[in-house]
């Protein structure tokens, strides 16, 4: 397979890579990378179909160009890892980065002599190594946000492959005048279809870990309240089951904000929200802090699953939520608030179902006794 070929195969596996980008810029659970992304593809598509047009027409002026595309899709492709890692690189980095290499090039092109050269693939490899080491900082961050995924690796390794062939490539090119881009060299027909196989790797796995996020998400989605945060009815119940079925001993608490109605009819509906959403992070505090486990059942009734039978312990702990909501509520409302609880072993239950059907009957007792909404 020649040179000119391979170089084709390279456009058209970006086009496809961007084309499927930007038809995934359309879908809400996709990261918003993927505009970065679709475009650095579909430029650096168009630069190899240009490139490849330019070397079989010996096009001088058409080759720097193609060139130049080059460098600004690798930019391009940068950002994109930049906005996936959220790694801190400045904006004015990869602008400076773009402008340069494209200035330091065009300056190689009109001073180093007509058609390809060696002096133009030494510049070329060495500018390439400048992008792919800041999208190798960004993607060893991403990497590190997600250890158990393999895309990041799969990302991390690529372009680190790649621009370890630069590296490579550029010594030999300065050694040998002949070497020259049209030359059917192999190490030169193998630099290109490595290049070819690596665009492969670096498309898969950005698509990849896309695709993993967004499931994620969807995941978490169906399984937290989207009001406060926590798990919803049906996934906290089946957390709480799994621990049954592991042989945990814990209590399950129900907890129902007290006057919550009189809250919703004095302040509105948008205060009473903001009250469930308070509540909610001081359960998740809870949760990190004793590894419970945390739900909202419904309404302004929630749920905590705290270990073992100690009720020493879970009485400082029930006090210390009561009072850190009673402080929030007196800050937001002028007023404090608190809760009615109820309160079942796992000890005194055979079942999931009838721990929370004697902690509902105990909180109702509570409410009762409160006498008011």
């Amino acid at each position: 397979m020649d040179i000119i070929t391979i170089i084709v195969l390279t456009g058209l596996t970006n086009f496809t890579f961007g084309f499927y980008s930007w038809q995934q810029i359309s879908n809400p659970e996709s990261h918003y990378a993927c505009k970065a992304f679709a475009l650095a593809q579909l430029i650096k598509a168009v630069s190899f179909i240009l490139y490849a047009v330019a070397l079989y027409q010996g096009y001088d002026l058409l080759r720097l160009i193609a060139n130049l595309l080059i460098f600004v899709g690798c930019w391009a492709e940068v950002r994109s890892y930049n906005q996936l890692a959220s790694a801190d690189l400045k904006s004015s980095f990869l602008w400076a980065g773009t402008i340069v290499s494209c200035s330091v090039f065009t300056w190689f092109h009109f001073t180093s002599g007509d058609g390809p050269n060696n002096t133009m693939i030494v510049t070329s490899s060495v500018l390439l190594v400048l992008p792919f080491s800041a999208s190798v900082y960004a993607l060893y961050r991403l990497l590190k946000q997600h250890p158990s995924s393999v895309f990041p690796r799969v990302l991390l390794i690529v372009n680190a492959m790649i621009g370890l062939f630069c590296l490579i490539r550029a010594p030999l090119a300065a050694s040998d005048s002949g070497f020259i881009m049209t030359q059917p060299v192999i190490i030169n027909q193998a630099f290109i279809f490595a290049t070819f196989l690596l665009g492969l790797g670096n498309g898969i796995g950005f698509i990849g870990f896309l695709k993993e996020r967004s499931d994620e998400r969807l995941r978490v989605r169906a399984n937290i309240d989207y009001l406060t945060g926590i798990y919803n009815r049906h996934y906290f119940e089946r957390l709480a089951e799994a621990r049954i079925q592991t042989g945990e001993d814990f209590t399950l608490y129900f907890l129902d904000i007290d006057k919550f109605k009189a809250v919703n009819d004095r302040y509105g509906h948008a205060t009473g929200d903001e009250v469930l959403r308070l509540f909610g992070k001081l359960l998740r505090d809870q949760q990190e802090r004793h590894r419970g486990l945390v739900g909202r059942l419904g309404g302004e009734e929630f749920g905590i699953l705290l270990q073992g039978h100690n009720s020493a312990r879970h009485d400082a702990i029930i006090q210390q939520l009561r009072q850190e909501f009673a402080d929030l509520t007196d800050n937001k409302l002028g007023q404090p608030m608190s809760f009615s609880l109820g309160a079942c072993s796992s000890c005194d239950a055979s079942s999931l179902h009838d721990i929370m059907h004697n902690a509902d009957l105990l909180l109702y007792d509570a409410k009762h006794q409160l006498g008011s909404p």
